[in-house]
């Protein structure tokens, strides 16, 4: 990396200190600033009555006069009056730029480009740039994102600083996929980008580089998946699908099992039949049903392995976010699991230090099969016997050191081998010769047993109810195979929802007092958990206040963020066992909570949260066979329509197609804090590049 100089740069100090709080330190910083588009000065007119008033258009004109004037503001301003080919005229303006029109006078044949604007009558040209006619300047100019108040123009001149650092870059892309897909070199596009000679230059060099800027981030990932397949290989329990055993414990269920949760089931199994640990994510709508599908998983693979002959008994462990939702999985899964004869039990903070120890005493010596818990399953003094399968529910939730205390926990276990030395093969051999059978004797020579201790790595499944679009998926989590889950099951109703205005709130209260008057409960969200004096919208404490007014008989609940984890585990646990009726809340009901009662969620300013939480939220009631609603809340300022998408679709994955339209992916899903750079040139949504890219990496690494 070579440090930007104003010596190098032929510039001050004071542009090297702005480039650098712009995030443009080095050389190679500067090159990667490319060019968000081009400007076109190739068709050049010469009547004003041919310019389109769309678009930017390219003039030969002669300047009649230049005036500079004071504004009543105070600002300098220069005007052009220009005179076409057949002798009419129009103007151009600038504001503060006098020096530039210094070297033009009366007279003068020049080209000026710029998109034209047409009012009172006239036609004029705000702060076009002008150049004589006789300029060998190219006619494609790179327009440059400005930089901390630093102009394109800037950067359009100082690229020819940096022109023979430029012709050095490095390839990234190895030569054969660049053969096989006729590209040129990366010097070859960075050139044309920056010193474009033809429009069809200018995209082929981006079209190039953002292949190559999507190829190193899928190649870090597809090199980090074949990393761990080698770091688990035979160190993973191989683990054969048994179709009968399948249909043994979904015999047991009270319901069917959906297509998509069939496929999932299906993925799952194939992966742990592999003599590597799997690493896969399971993303799935709100509603979609991914808890039993891994509880499936798991008592499949004890099953299994109880029949495999010198096989200790494996471990699955499930961990949760969160206390409330460690109990509702156990609570969900003990009586599936025990059907069985599998034993399991849950490990949370707020059991009593002699439950914690009396758990973790059974967890090491293999008397539990299946722990689900929380933070406190990954406690140095919590330790498996035979760990074989670790599911990390909503995987976001937790760091990335806390997931790999699990994903890479390395389970000491002996193994059992029969052998037999050479000697004893061949007395083994001239028995059978003679007889055609072993005698015991020569049996019991023969074989002898022998323990092995090795070291064995889970396997590993991530799950995350925030659905993602397809291609930041892949792009996120490109060392994982994905599996999703969307489809719902038969006989679901869709979740009614509306945007409302504040003129039908006291339509919403009444039916809420009729909802909670039949048995059933209410969410109630707000974007603040206090009142601020700057921003005019509602807070969880407050609500909790108006709606305590507008139901006095109904219990109402406070919960946020502000609160203890025991505390709130505390408070759901209340609305769970329906000691609340309408539960005051900020954003941390998002994941997680089920409770089949609550029928009605109303969301107060929706238009601060962005629509995949919003579909988040609404899941808290998509959990029952009763009809379930969402009431959409906005403040008096907004206007817009994205709301409505809301009301248009209950497909969680549209909704996040939407959502990165709008946000990019610089701040959608917390791609920042995963370790993703912003794309300076790549298009993250275009779904078909990223599959060409994957697939080109793959077979390059078959080839090797």
């Amino acid at each position: 990396m070579t440090l930007l100089t104003k010596t190098l740069l032929h510039t001050t100090d004071a542009y090297i200190k702005r480039l650098q709080k712009g995030g443009i330190e080095t050389i190679e910083d500067l090159i990667g600033h490319y060019p968000r588009t081009y400007k076109d000065k190739s068709d050049v007119l010469e009547f004003f009555s041919y310019v389109n008033i769309q678009e930017p258009n390219t003039l030969m004109v002669k300047i009649e006069s230049i005036t500079t004037e004071r504004t009543k503001n105070n600002k300098e301003l220069s005007k052009a009056i220009l005179c076409d080919k057949w002798g009419f005229l129009s103007e151009a303006v600038w504001f503060n730029r006098k020096y530039m029109l210094q070297k033009f006078h009366t007279g003068d044949m020049v080209k000026i480009y710029g998109k034209p604007k047409y009012e009172y009558g006239k036609l004029s040209f705000p702060s076009p740039d002008i150049e004589f006619t006789k300029s060998e300047s190219s006619t494609i100019i790179p327009v440059y994102p400005d930089c901390n108040y630093i102009p394109s123009v800037w950067f359009e001149g100082k690229m020819d600083c940096i022109r023979e650092h430029i012709r050095s870059i490095q390839d990234v892309v190895p030569e054969e996929i660049r053969n096989n897909k006729g590209f040129r070199t990366k010097a070859q596009n960075l050139m044309a980008i920056h010193f474009p000679k033809s429009k069809s230059d200018f995209e082929r060099a981006r079209t190039e580089l953002a292949y190559e800027e999507l190829y190193s981030l899928q190649y870090e990932g597809i090199m980090r998946k074949k990393s761990g397949e080698e770091l688990s290989s035979g160190r993973a329990m191989t683990i054969p699908m048994n179709p009968s055993t399948v249909k043994e414990i979904i015999s047991h269920l009270s319901f069917p099992l959906t297509n998509g949760q069939k496929v999932v089931l299906f993925q799952i199994l194939k992966d742990m039949e592999r003599p590597f640990a799997m690493q896969r994510l399971l993303q799935w709508d709100v509603g979609t049903g991914k808890t039993i599908v891994v509880m499936i998983a798991a008592i499949h693979a004890i099953l299994e392995t109880r029949k495999q002959e010198g096989t200790m008994p494996v471990q699955i462990a499930i961990l949760a976010p969160t206390e409330i939702l460690a109990r509702q999985h156990f609570a969900s899964s003990m009586k599936l699991l025990s059907s069985f004869g599998i034993t399991s039990d849950f490990l949370v903070g707020g059991l009593t230090p002699k439950q914690k120890t009396d758990v973790k005493a059974r967890l090491k010596n293999g008397d539990i099969s299946v722990i689900i818990g929380t933070h406190a399953l990954i406690e140095d003094t919590v330790h498996f016997e035979n760990l074989a399968f670790t599911i990390v529910d909503e995987q976001h939730r937790f760091g990335v050191e806390q997931r790999r205390a699990l994903e890479q926990y390395s389970s000491s276990i002996k193994t059992s081998e029969k052998w037999w030395n050479s000697r004893e093969k061949s007395v083994l051999e001239r028995d059978v010769r003679s007889e055609g059978t072993m005698s015991e004797e020569t049996e019991f020579w023969t074989w002898s047993s022998h323990f092995t201790e090795v070291s064995r790595l889970p396997h590993v499944l991530n799950m995350t109810a925030t659905p993602i679009p397809r291609t930041l998926s892949l792009t996120i989590y490109g060392d994982q195979d994905i599996s999703i889950l969307s489809e719902y099951p038969v006989g679901r109703k869709p979740i009614h929802t509306r945007v409302l205005a504040e003129t039908e709130r006291s339509e919403v209260y009444n039916f809420i007092a009729t909802e909670v008057q039949a048995g059933r409960q209410v969410y109630w969200i707000s974007p603040l958990v206090e009142e601020s004096d700057t921003l005019d919208i509602a807070s969880a404490v407050n609500m909790q206040e108006i709606l305590q007014g507008v139901f006095p008989d109904f219990q109402i609940g406070l919960i946020h963020g502000k609160m203890k984890a025991k505390e709130k585990d505390a408070i759901m646990q209340a609305f769970y066992e329906r000691k609340i009726d309408i539960l005051s809340s900020t954003s941390v009901v998002e994941v997680g909570v089920d409770n089949p009662n609550a029928t009605v969620i109303c969301i107060e300013a929706a238009e601060r949260f962005w629509l995949s939480q919003l579909h988040q939220f609404r899941g808290r009631v998509w959990r029952g066979k009763d009809q379930s609603y969402c009431y959409l809340f906005t403040t008096k300022s907004y206007t817009g329509e994205r709301l409505r998408a809301m009301e248009r679709t209950n497909d969680g994955f549209e909704l996040s197609e939407i959502d990165l339209e709008l946000r990019g992916p610089g701040e959608v899903y917390g791609v920042r804090q995963s370790g993703v750079p912003e794309f300076k040139i790549a298009d993250i949504k275009d779904l078909e590049l990223v599959s060409e890219i994957r697939q080109d990496i793959e077979e390059y690494m078959e080839q090797r």
